[in-house]
């Protein structure tokens, strides 16, 4: 059948009017799409592309002001990790494990700030990740690297209160530390919004070690024999501890003047059974049983007090910490840790002969920590400073200046009570020196002055092992304040470690908290 040229017009010319009309559609809908996709609010779903920087943050200790060096390397290494995410109210999302091919090493421009005190450092290391199908919407992101042997507790984990006790009550971070540096846990989270816009710039999560950091404030006291000293003033440096009335006025302002001071008044104790009223530690009493004439200071009362000894000092003193789980690289210079999980050898920061050590270290264990401590008993003559604010102290006039005389003899005993007779009162030219609590002056914050004249062979020494217990365990990314005290019988070369103290100092801005 022949169809006329007419029809075959119309035909063609309808065709091409139903391929322009679908094509419009077509256009119409794609243009939809990118506007509803475009607008914010709308739902979508897409590839979520996350950046994982490991920090260089502090894991060992280091004989630096600092008290840490920056990690090496192998400690920044992620070998796999879990990705959690939460919605509003910690509602669960999803998770997904990666490792392998799925987590691609990565070199960006890192600053890391490590906590305590500020100090960063600019370093490339990092990993990228891509979490498949996930909605439009704005999350909390938590990441946990090396996870090691916990995978089956992170696959039926569906809250983060479970995966904080996954992290802190497992095996999970405990494990990791038995052979590698390179398997330091690692963990971190950020609150961010995925959209278009993130798609096109991935989203940054920065990774922190897992660890505790402790300061342990080891201060030293062995019997030592008081050669002499003298309270220094800031405003007198030259004064050797002995004022006249009207330096006092000039040193403490207001206070009260010519007050009566009985022996009774001097046996006065505080609530530690610490005598108030001391010289240089060693209670005073008034010859006779007469009275003398005191003036007591209101305000705090800034002193140096400066002292010489004939004694024992630690020297190469070392503190081993048992069963601490750091297995990285430490610096030689100031930590010694063998290859598996055992002891660790920490020198203190301060390498001269000091009486109070302070020693930093970082604990992967929420166990409790034995440590001890080792080196020699060096005999030697030495001369310490410290200063100090001393409240509810007083000056009482001693015009032979009696006290002065026998500190200074060199053969006062330890906890010898001294007698002097006082004065009659404070006149222009009469003089006094200070008195104060017993225990305003321990060796803590000691600095000894000058070379120590050191006399014979040091001999070792090594202390009985003592644990520290804070409570409740150590809490990774708390910070533990603690001090201890040395004493001993020097001619037995064994001394006793008692912890006086430890105490959380809060979080310190890094580990899983």
């Amino acid at each position: 059948m022949k169809v006329s040229t007419g029809k075959i017009h119309t035909i063609m010319k309808t065709k091409n009017i139903f391929l322009t009309a679908i094509s419009a559609l077509f256009i119409f809908a794609a243009c939809t799409e990118e506007k509803i996709i475009d607008e914010p609010g709308v739902s979508g779903k897409g590839d979520l592309v996350i950046e994982l920087s490991p920090s260089s943050v502090i894991t060992k200790a280091a004989a630096t002001n600092e008290g840490y060096v920056y990690a090496t390397e192998e400690e920044l290494n992620v070998e796999d990790c879990w990705i959690f995410v939460f919605g509003e109210n910690e509602k669960y999302i999803t998770s997904q494990y990666f490792s392998g091919d799925a987590l691609s090493e990565t070199e960006n421009e890192y600053v890391d700030t490590p906590a305590p005190n500020g100090g960063s450092q600019m370093y490339k290391k990092g990993y990228t990740i891509t979490l498949t199908g996930l909605d439009y919407g704005t999350y909390d992101f938590w990441v946990v690297a090396n996870t090691t042997e916990a995978n089956e507790a992170y696959k039926s984990c569906q809250s983060l209160d479970a995966l904080k006790e996954i992290i802190e009550g497992g095996d999970s971070y405990q494990t990791a530390f038995a052979e590698k540096a390179d398997q330091l846990v690692k963990v971190g989270n950020k609150s961010a919004t995925f959209n278009l816009t993130t798609v096109a710039s991935p989203i940054q999560i920065p990774l922190t070690q897992l660890a505790a950091r402790v300061e342990l404030k080891v201060r030293v006291d062995i019997p030592r024999q008081l050669k002499g000293g003298e309270y220094v003033y800031e405003v007198f440096p030259n004064a050797n501890g002995v004022l006249t009335n009207a330096e006092i006025d000039k040193l403490t302002g207001s206070h009260i003047r010519n007050e009566d001071v009985i022996n009774s008044n001097l046996q006065r104790k505080d609530g530690n059974d610490n005598y108030l009223y001391t010289y240089f530690g060693h209670p005073v009493t008034i010859s006779g049983g007469s009275k003398v004439k005191a003036i007591r200071v209101d305000n705090a009362l800034k002193v140096t007090k400066q002292t010489t000894y004939s004694g024992y000092l630690l020297d190469n003193i070392k503190l081993t910490v048992d069963n601490i789980r750091i297995k990285s690289e430490l610096d030689p210079l100031s930590v010694v840790v063998d290859q598996q999980l055992g002891s660790s050898v920490f020198n203190p920061l301060a390498d001269e002969i000091s009486t109070t050590y302070l020693f930093k270290f970082y604990t992967y264990t929420k166990d409790d920590l034995t440590i001890s401590l080792s080196g020699e008993l060096q005999k030697a003559e030495y001369s310490v400073s410290q200063m100090g604010t001393l409240d509810n102290a007083m000056f009482v006039n001693d015009k032979d200046l009696a006290l002065v005389k026998k500190i200074n003899k060199g053969d006062v005993e330890d906890g010898e009570v001294l007698t002097f007779a006082g004065g009659s009162g404070w006149g222009n030219a009469a003089t006094g020196v200070l008195l104060c609590n017993q225990d305003a002056w321990t060796a803590v914050d000691e600095e000894i002055t000058g070379e120590p004249v050191l006399e014979g062979e040091p001999k070792a020494y090594s202390s009985g092992s003592v644990t520290l217990k804070p409570e409740g365990g150590f809490q990774v990314g708390n910070m533990y304040e603690a001090s201890a005290l040395i004493q001993s019988v020097p001619a037995t070369g064994s001394l006793n470690i008692v912890i006086e103290n430890i105490q959380s100092g809060g979080e310190i801005n890094f580990g899983f908290n």
